[in-house]
């Protein structure tokens, strides 16, 4: 039952996401091919379950401006795509301009990870 309950808040949340900015689904089932696209999902989720912005709507549109980006740039045909890649610029766009974190500690962060300094979190 409690899947069920998380599903149905999932899909609300993600229902008025246009086609082209909705998430990967195979048999109707949300896809995700590595660990860090289920963690940005999810605490992209999270963060609007905590009420730690206040629209929905601001990270959609974030997600939609990301993705109508890579769509018109002119190295479309060379650029692998990667939805969650879109999902998690929109993210860290929304954590930035709502000061819930910066960019350089993003960028600290990441390069701590990608080196080795910083654990996996779980």
């Amino acid at each position: 039952m409690e899947k069920n309950c998380v599903s149905q808040s999932v899909d609300s949340k993600i229902a008025y996401l246009p086609e082209s900015a909705a998430p990967p689904r195979k048999n109707g089932e949300l896809v995700f091919e590595e660990p860090w696209e289920r963690r940005s999902f999810g605490m992209a989720l999270a963060l609007y379950e905590e009420k730690r912005y206040t629209s929905w709507d601001d990270f959609r549109t974030r997600l939609i401006q990301e993705i109508a980006k890579w769509e018109s740039s002119e190295n479309q045909d060379k650029l692998d795509w990667n939805y969650y890649e879109h999902w998690l610029a929109a993210l860290e766009q929304l954590v930035v301009e709502t000061g819930m974190i910066d960019k350089h500690d993003i960028d600290a962060r990441t390069k701590e990870f990608l080196s080795g300094e910083r654990d996996e979190f779980f």
